[in-house]
């Protein structure tokens, strides 16, 4: 599917919620969450059988307010969770678990994507990128934002997949960010302060 078709896919929510509920205990309001906003569940630490159980009670939520969401690496968990898409690292086993997802075409592959090197590991696996971090972010104060031709660089790269901006990025800031290209964003703190 092109990037102009999935564009214009009203399934595809255009703002995403980063949400780890190991440092964000208390979810928030999902009544309050529009349906253009969907929910990407993610833990750098837990087992992903561990996290996926433990996820279950925000999943229950999320499907009574038919709220869209992706979990983290697991088909196994997306089909019994019937997850909208499957947050993927970017190593060796991704191209395996990219076909094995393409041969019944029942999730969105979604990866993030900090630099060039990540980018052809993504391209040909992944059907929506998110190009990371736009701006400075209190998440992770380290990480540098791309540099803007760096930034453009990825967009064209990526032109046919669907694409959105991370870090540091609210409704205002967003509008700033120059590439037709950008389909929506992914936040933590902005969607936070608006629904906690």
């Amino acid at each position: 599917m092109s990037y102009q078709n999935k564009k214009k896919n009203s399934t595809i929510p255009n703002e995403w919620f980063f949400f780890n509920p190991e440092v964000e205990p208390n979810f928030i309001d999902v009544k309050k969450i529009p349906k253009k906003t969907g929910v990407i569940f993610f833990n750098d630490n837990l087992n992903i059988h561990e996290f996926c159980i433990g996820i279950q009670p925000y999943v229950v939520l999320c499907q009574r307010c038919k709220i869209k969401f992706i979990i983290p690496n697991s088909i196994f968990w997306a089909n019994r969770y019937k997850a909208f898409g499957i947050m993927v690292r970017l190593d060796k086993k991704l191209k395996t678990f990219s076909f094995k997802n393409k041969s019944n075409k029942r999730y969105f592959i979604v990866s993030k994507v900090h630099n060039l090197k990540e980018a052809f590991i993504a391209k040909d696996c992944v059907d929506m990128v998110f190009l990371s971090p736009i701006f400075k972010t209190p998440s992770y104060p380290r990480k540098k934002p791309l540099k803007n031709y760096i930034f453009i660089s990825l967009c064209f790269f990526f032109k046919e997949k669907v694409i959105f901006g991370l870090g540091g990025i609210n409704n205002k800031n967003f509008k700033s960010i120059p590439n037709r290209y950008v389909y929506g964003f992914g936040s933590i703190s902005f969607f936070k302060k608006k629904y906690g």
